[in-house]
């Protein structure tokens, strides 16, 4: 996966769905606002890091700086403006399809009256007209949240707070201290069962929480909680009474989670258990409420997500009067509201969005319309931009990129000689098995039974996430089918992104990824292959990763090497952590090389395959084997790899992505070429120059 947490099928609880008070928006979208400009350009250039020599300072030694030698000249000449928080090739990709998605919201806006209801015309237009509608949105103020803060305050037991549970994960498509969802079981990925998730702070940043009292971050945190509930009338001393509250059960909750680096790990989150073993840990909440307010039967079997939770969950609700979790809950459903509320909610977002990211302005409404379109309306949303700009020949050439990449990977598992002939054959299996997805579904999820309604936004999200949910849930039971492209943070054909799943053993390139500067019909081969080309490498390589190996060619998680062949395999991926714990992000921010390990590994196997799939590409089309602007083809595949990569961020934003699986772009513009034999004779690289990593310190996995 490039851009959003690991790629698999992850669990609600994993995912950063909580933003919280209308920071979801600005936060998902603050990476990139470029929308003027990608459409005053009307296509993505060098500015966009689209390959050109111009973004090279050729004056740069590669072999001492490989970064600034490939993106020099843009690193000098692009400044980030002062409204983003980051910018990269993702953003300015993301932008431009927001740019053309501009035009097709404004016109399904127009003819949403005319359209055939429940048509995608018809319901994206009109959720963006509930949106887009400030006069009644402020007309109305607070008043959508009054009756779910009654149904909080008629909370009178821990019964009803278990019925609430139900009703909030149902209603708000988020969770609040425990929830049910219906998942794909790790052990038998054919079947759909029940499992038990924790619940989210109110913010899905965990080292916010890990941040002693008084630092700048808390304070800002708790800063905003305040701003925030006095917009709901509380007065000055109940709303930072309620923001410490709120801030002491986030910690509670973060502290009963597991780690990035646990996580990490599927068997960690994995534990089967009867319902009744499961009632047991938590005495307190009626479990069977909670399940049949959230729409199922009660199972016999179900899985727990996470284990250290249970005992934190109980504690809580044990030693906290039931006035704490009230007033924690009206939060979380202040959370989940008031993005869809009065815009007085903007001043406390914009503080602490400048406070956690250094950005101090929030996107237009329209950008932060088409965050709603496409974290409510996914599927819909998607639709109507495929019929309008997807190219449908890079369908076809995308696949066809995959399979040589493929092949090239198959090329170099064959000759692998440390694992066992056992595991050579199951990795061998698996990779033939790897299936691929490219651009949209071959089916699109039907929303039409859900009433959107041009004048009634908060009725409108709460309708469709209850649809969301109960969709979910009504797998349960019954066998695996997966829907296509439709992970609303990952795999949209709206999104740039690509992502591989375990539990499917393979990936999806969605639609809105298969352009400049990702991949460009008037490129030549090696910029290609060594862009596309290796993101696809890079996505295929996750089944064989530290986490994606963990699961077998079926995908489900299973001890499929042998204790020989996993010991080997520990000894090289230690090349990586290593490496990584080497590098500073920022000084004194250490990058963390256990936690960004798979993404790091899957970085080199992909510029590998996508290497020696375009060396093969050359064998076969010798007339393209050329030099281009004194550029050998394997010279502009390193560098065209290198300068894709090139990014400018705030110091804040990146304090923020330490804690993200993925390495920051500035370490992947050059740290996984070290790991290429081939990189060092295309630049004369030799020992002793800074560029340089030892032959023994090399991955040398596939």
């Amino acid at each position: 996966m490039l851009n959003t947490k690991y790629a698999q099928e992850t669990l609600p609880s994993k995912q950063a769905h909580a933003l919280a008070l209308g920071l979801v928006a600005s936060l998902a979208l603050c990476g990139s606002s470029l929308a003027q400009e990608a459409a005053s350009a009307g296509s993505l250039g060098p500015d966009q890091l689209k390959f050109s020599v111009e973004n090279m300072d050729v004056t740069a030694d590669p072999s001492a700086d490989f970064y600034r030698y490939t993106a020099g000249g843009w690193l000098d000449r692009v400044e980030r403006p002062s409204r983003l928080a980051s910018v990269d090739f993702l953003a300015y990709v993301t932008e431009h399809v927001k740019s053309q998605m501009k035009v097709v919201v404004a016109k399904a806006a127009e003819e949403a009256a005319t359209a055939p209801k429940g048509s995608p015309l018809q319901q994206v237009g009109d959720l963006y007209n509930s949106y887009m509608d400030i006069d009644r949105i402020n007309a109305l103020g607070v008043e959508p949240i009054k009756p779910e803060f009654a149904r909080v305050d008629a909370i009178s037991s821990l019964d009803d707070l278990s019925d609430y549970l139900g009703y909030y994960a149902r209603n708000m498509g988020a969770f609040a201290f425990a929830s049910f969802v219906a998942h794909p079981d790790n052990q038998d990925s054919r079947n759909i069962v029940l499992y038990f998730i924790s619940g989210d702070p109110i913010l899905s940043f965990g080292g916010l929480y890990e941040q002693p009292d008084g630092s700048p971050q808390v304070a800002a945190y708790l800063q905003y909680l305040e701003d925030s509930l006095a917009i709901v009338g509380y007065d000055a001393e109940k709303a930072a009474s309620v923001a410490r509250l709120t801030l002491a059960i986030d910690r509670e909750i973060h502290a009963g989670q597991l780690t990035p680096q646990e996580s990490a790990d599927p068997g960690n989150s994995n534990f089967a258990m009867s319902f009744a073993e499961l009632q047991a840990m938590i005495p307190e909440l009626n479990l069977e409420r909670l399940a049949v307010a959230s729409g199922v039967q009660v199972p016999e079997r179900l899985i727990v997500s996470e284990p250290r939770y249970t005992k934190a969950l109980s504690e809580m609700l044990r030693t906290r009067p039931l006035s704490d979790f009230k007033e924690f809950l009206k939060v979380k459903v202040l959370a989940r509201m008031a993005g869809s509320m009065t815009t007085e909610f903007d001043g406390p977002n914009l503080a602490l969005n400048a406070a956690l990211t250094g950005v101090p302005v929030l996107p237009p409404r329209e950008e932060l319309a088409q965050g709603v379109l496409q974290g409510n309306l996914g599927h819909p949303f998607s639709k109507v931009y495929v019929d309008n700009f997807f190219d449908e020949p890079s369908k076809a050439t995308a696949a066809d990129m995959i399979g040589r990449v493929k092949a090239a990977f198959r090329a170099r598992m064959e000759k692998v000689t440390w694992l066992t002939e056992e595991t050579h054959a199951a990795a061998l299996d698996k990779l033939d098995r790897l299936v691929f997805y490219v651009a949209y579904p071959e089916e699109w999820i039907d929303y039409s039974s859900v009433d959107i309604k041009p004048d009634d936004l908060v009725g409108n999200i709460m309708a469709l996430q209850k649809f969301n949910y109960d969709r979910g849930m009504g797998k349960l039971g019954k066998p695996f089918v997966r829907d296509q492209f439709a992970d609303k943070k990952a795999t949209l054909p709206i999104i740039v992104n690509a992502a591989y799943n375990p539990v499917l053993n393979g990936f999806e390139v969605p639609a809105a990824f298969l352009q400049p500067p990702i991949f460009d019909p008037d490129a030549d081969a090696a910029l290609n292959f060594c862009r596309l080309g290796a993101v696809l490498g890079h996505e295929m390589t996750h089944g064989f990763d530290t986490r994606g190996g963990r699961y077998d060619a079926d995908g489900n998680l299973r001890a499929w090497w042998t204790e020989a062949d996993l010991a080997a395999f520990t000894t090289e991926a230690q090349k990586l952590i290593t490496q990584a714990n080497a590098f500073e992000i920022l000084p004194g921010l250490p990058l963390n090389g256990t936690l960004t390990v798979a993404e790091n590994m899957a970085d080199v196997g992909g510029i590998n395959f996508g290497y020696d799939a375009l060396m093969q590409y050359l064998a076969e089309h010798p007339d393209e084997n050329v030099e281009i602007d004194g550029m050998t083809p394997a010279q502009r595949c390193f560098i065209g790899w290198s300068q894709l990569w090139a990014s400018k961020a705030t110091d804040q934003y990146l304090q923020l992505v330490a804690r993200d699986y993925h390495s920051p772009n500035v370490y992947r513009t050059s740290a996984p070429l070290k790991h290429v034999d081939a990189f060092y004779d295309a630049f004369g690289i030799k020992e002793g120059d800074p560029m340089w990593l030892a032959p023994e310190k090399r991955l040398k996995t596939w």
